[in-house]
């Protein structure tokens, strides 16, 4: 099962990191007032690959992959401080960039479909465990289906409330009325 599944992954991904990067990379350039959308697409290329070896690399366990998080919230944070976009703006283009990186997680779901579609019994405990699921990991979490949702799911709410609450941090420093915020900004 794990050469299919390993293409359908690699597949899932090139499609979303390559189609949802240059929606993303203009609504950067608009925040940061910049006209560079090749160099902010070829980044934000950068970011994803980097995203697909950490998920790889921790095994569905979501550390790496969630460490990141804080790398990305920091980075743009101290980049985004300086934009004269408003906090609003701001706060959603983070909100974006930290569902893209999520996505080489939303991908592992690929390889549920893909079991569903082989026949696995995805809401047993055999199926999970036949999977590899070991028997400590309590219901639901120990079927298939449970486990593929959890690892994808807290992924994207971890990025989401990490990034983009170091990115909250880091703009509300800056001075209010100086960089196109009104005086009053809520976040």
């Amino acid at each position: 099962m794990g050469d299919p599944a390993g293409y359908v992954i690699v597949l899932v991904n090139l499609v979303l990191g390559f189609a949802c990067a240059l929606p993303l990379a203009k609504m950067l350039a608009r925040v940061r007032g910049s006209r560079r959308i090749l160099r902010y697409f070829a980044v934000l290329i950068g970011v994803y690959l980097t995203e697909c070896v950490a998920f790889s690399c921790g095994m569905a366990t979501n550390i790496f992959s969630v460490a990141l998080a804080f790398v990305w919230g920091a980075a743009l944070g101290l980049w985004l401080r300086r934009s004269s976009a408003s906090a609003r703006e701001v706060f959603r283009t983070t909100l974006f960039f930290s569902l893209y990186s999520s996505m080489p997680a939303l991908s592992f779901l690929s390889v549920l479909v893909l079991l569903f579609f082989s026949e696995w019994p995805i809401l047993t405990v055999e199926g999970g465990a036949r999977f590899g699921i070991p028997h400590f990991v309590p219901w639901p979490v120990n079927t298939l289906m449970g486990f593929f949702l959890s690892v994808s799911c807290s992924a994207v709410v971890l990025k989401a409330l990490i990034t983009t609450g170091e990115v909250a941090l880091f703009i509300r420093s800056r001075k209010p009325g100086v960089r196109g915020d009104p005086p009053s900004t809520t976040y």
